[in-house]
Order: structure tokens, then C-alpha cells, then sequence
């Protein structure tokens, strides 16, 4: 159990790293933050998170490029056609979530830093699982 320490933390690390390394991804956040806050130094409201829409985006790519847990292991409990190949039920499989994420059919420039590919919904329900999927999620990604 990972219990969120050692992936939050991995988390912000690349995520900042990637903010620090796109200029106008900085001035996006900094606008839209002035937006919001008008200057004030008061702390933010969760009525204020919701609209930090950019930000949010950011968040999400850093966790597409950079997740924190990237593999899941999985234990079929059926007979499953992979690839045209049979798994057989009982097998061990492992899902690599940094190569999902990294898909160019699924996400266009894979490697490039691009929030605002996160302003449309992700192209499939299982092209975007940092968190995992299903019943076995993180109870933590909120």
C-alpha cells in the first residue's frame, strides 16, 4: 500500500518540474489565478478550486506523463483474448500505465507537456488511469 506519502510527493515533483520548464504554461496558471483571486491574499475556497480549470489541467497531464504508479498488476479471473493471444485465467498481468499514457493514437505529441489537451474529455474511459480503474481505484484521487 503506497497510502498517497511517497506518490504525492513524486506527484508535485514532476509536476512542477514540467510547469518550470514551459513559460507560457506559467503565465496561463498566473493569469487565470489573478482571474480568480483579483489580487487577494486570502486563502483559497473550494468554490475556488473549481474554477482553477487550467490548473487542473496541468495536474492531470503532469499524472499522464509522470504517474505516480506506473504499472498494475491484475489477476484475471477469467480466460482473456489479448492481442489475439489467449491469456489464461489465473495469469498475473500488468498494466503499464507510463505506456498507456504515452500513446500517440490516444494522446497526440505523447511526450510533450500540453494541458489544454485535458479542456476535452480523455479519448477512451481507460486511456487515463493514474489512478488506477475499476473497483481496485485509488480511494485517494479525489
Amino acid at each position: 500500500m503506497f497510502e498517497g506519502h511517497d506518490t504525492t510527493a513524486r506527484a508535485l515533483c514532476f509536476l512542477l518540474m514540467s510547469i518550470a520548464n514551459e513559460p507560457i504554461v506559467q503565465d496561463t496558471i498566473s493569469s487565470e489565478l489573478q482571474d480568480i483571486f483579483q489580487g487577494s491574499d486570502r486563502p483559497p475556497t473550494v468554490e475556488d478550486l473549481h474554477e482553477m480549470k487550467y490548473l487542473e489541467c496541468c495536474i492531470r497531464e503532469g499524472l499522464r506523463l509522470y504517474p505516480s504508479v506506473p504499472y498494475i498488476a491484475r489477476l484475471l479471473k477469467e480466460d482473456t483474448v489479448l492481442s489475439g493471444y489467449v491469456v489464461p485465467a489465473g495469469t498475473i498481468v500488468n498494466i503499464h500505465v507510463f505506456d498507456v499514457h504515452r500513446r500517440a493514437e490516444l494522446f497526440p505529441e505523447p511526450e510533450a507537456f500540453r494541458p489544454e489537451r485535458w479542456l476535452a474529455p480523455p479519448p477512451h474511459k481507460y486511456a487515463y488511469v493514474p489512478f488506477s480503474a475499476g473497483p481496485r481505484n485509488c480511494i485517494g484521487q479525489k
